[in-house]
């Protein structure tokens, strides 16, 4: 087994590293610029679509280097959104014409893609919501019902919608809809309510005047670069190359776009996580009591230890299921733990370095606190530990 990077996956991290820093730099408004300007937005999108055609290894090592020094968690969240949740899974599933009509867009950051499934009564349970795909006369869907919290919500182009099949377009699932979705383990075992869901692209832009409406962005405890924001649906008329996989098909294709999510959007928090430990290393070097560095007392360097405990067990995770995905396999248990465990350990790295200064951790102009509220959203989306913990356990036939 080799642990090597290759000297293009190397220029790939550098070449990251350094747009993180530019990136960071720039006004929070223009951060996202800047990424889609760097080529940050398209990096694992096929080359003859208009991406870099880098595989998911070297894409996540990309992020890392994003996160080493770029540290505004919340546009590194809606960058994976897009790239992850959405154009992964147009590269996937999408017909030809729908790669041709959007992934070149997405890989220039002209076209920005997030994904709107949550619902006030759907979170982490996909099956239950609301939102209504009825078919229309011309073989298309009228799509109503209110998403919540949409990363990057009042900025995205199009919107990766799930909603339950009405009228004549109602089916079950069906997996048998080529190799991509049956990519989803245990669809067969889907609760029955989930049979019936349907996946879309939603363009904001071509949808009807007030038919797509999103709101303003939530006061969010952490994670505010993300934008996360309600959408509402109202009638939205869609054509039929609306459609992603197969009527029916929805659940099989949201669990496609949230393993690739799972497996690769924290990828950015082990840069954030390394660059945070050699900032502890440094301070408790240099920070004295009794006359020696805090870091000769047990206690303190015990802690520095974990926190890189944390962050090798976090990186081989999540390299461990880009490698995977890019074996072909399914890679659903190896997504969730990558997420589960990479999430609950940056909440401890993040509690970790602000216990370390003390007193002056707790103060919001050292920045600690805010990394604790971004790592705290990091447990919450993309499916909860518990949520996780359950995938996992389904895998081991419990």
């Amino acid at each position: 087994m080799d642990f090597g990077w290759t000297a293009a996956q190397r220029a790939a991290y550098d070449r990251m590293r350094a747009l993180g820093a530019d990136a960071d730099a720039a006004a929070p408004e223009d951060r996202m610029g800047v990424l889609a300007r760097g080529g940050a937005l398209g990096l694992a999108i096929p080359r003859a679509l208009g991406g870099e055609g880098l595989d998911l290894v070297t894409t996540a090592l990309a992020y890392e280097g994003l996160g080493a020094t770029l540290r505004d968690g919340g546009v590194l969240l809606a960058a994976g959104a897009h790239l992850f949740g959405v154009a992964l899974l147009v590269a996937r599933v999408g017909t030809a014409d729908q790669q041709r009509a959007w992934l070149p867009r997405m890989a220039r950051g002209d076209c920005m893609a997030t994904v709107a499934a949550t619902e006030a009564g759907a979170g982490s349970d996909v099956a239950s919501v609301q939102a209504t795909a009825d078919r229309t006369a011309a073989g298309g869907f009228r799509l109503t019902g209110e998403k919540r919290y949409v990363t990057w919500a009042d900025r995205a182009d199009v919107y990766l919608a799930v909603a339950r099949a009405g009228g004549e377009g109602r089916a079950v699932v069906d997996v048998t809809h080529v190799a991509h979705v049956a990519h989803v383990a245990h669809a067969a075992h889907a609760p029955r309510a989930a049979r019936g869901l349907t996946a879309l692209l939603v363009p904001r832009a071509a949808a009807p005047e007030g038919s797509v409406r999103p709101g303003a962005p939530l006061a969010t405890a952490g994670l505010r670069g993300a934008r996360l924001a309600p959408v509402s649906f109202s009638g939205c008329e869609l054509g039929p190359d609306a459609l992603l996989g197969r009527a029916g098909a929805g659940l099989a294709v949201f669990q496609i776009a949230m393993t690739y999510e799972r497996a690769l959007i924290l990828a950015f928090r082990l840069g954030a996580m390394e660059r945070a430990l050699g900032e502890a290393v440094r301070f408790t070097r240099e920070r004295e009591l009794g006359g020696q560095p805090i870091a000769r007392h047990q206690a303190v360097a015990h802690r520095v230890a974990q926190m890189k405990l944390r962050l090798e067990t976090s990186r081989l995770l999540i390299y461990r299921a880009a490698w995977a995905l890019d074996q072909g396999d399914r890679a659903q248990a190896e997504a969730a733990l990558a997420k589960w465990h990479t999430s609950d350990s940056a909440v401890l790295f993040a509690l970790d370095a602000l216990h370390l200064r003390g007193g002056a951790g707790y103060l919001e102009e050292s920045g600690l606190p805010s990394a604790v509220d971004d790592a705290l959203g990091g447990s919450i989306h993309s499916g909860t530990s518990d949520v996780l913990a359950t995938v996992v356990a389904r895998w081991l036939g419990l």
